[in-house]
């Protein structure tokens, strides 16, 4: 069977953690890395009804884009929806990996894709804007 670290590995093959931003947290959050794959949800960010439906999915794996910690933790109380969400995916043997500014930042990843759909700009010195309404 597949373990957790196995994804990982193939996941910072695609977009390497060396390419994320110094004040991003990008990996392995929360879980073992040894357990094996149930199976994984892929989300933009993890939030509590996420981790519910990893669980009712029989997924012990969540790959979000967004890390559902960004700045250290200093109390697991539950008193806000981080705390929650850590505290559920722990409970539950749910393993929590983002892969946020290094994916923005590899060829063909996140950033990319967009400068793709925008396209270059309209004349020569300009520079591409979207306006999203």
């Amino acid at each position: 069977m597949t373990q957790i670290k196995e994804v990982i590995r193939y996941l910072e093959s695609v977009a390497p953690k060396s390419y994320a931003e110094s004040y991003d947290n990008p990996g392995l959050i929360v879980g073992d890395a040894d357990a094996d794959v149930t199976g994984v949800l892929v989300s933009l960010d993890c939030t509590e009804a996420v981790v519910e439906e990893a669980i009712a999915r029989n997924c012990n794996l969540i790959v979000s884009h967004h890390p559902i910690v960004f700045k250290g933790l200093k109390k697991l109380t539950g008193a806000n929806y981080v705390e929650r969400t850590v505290i559920k995916a722990i409970r539950n043997n749910v393993a929590l990996f983002a892969t946020h500014t290094n994916l923005d930042s590899v060829t063909g990843g996140v950033n990319s894709r967009l400068a793709e759909k925008i396209g270059p700009p309209p004349k020569p010195g300009w520079k591409s804007c979207c306006l999203l309404t």
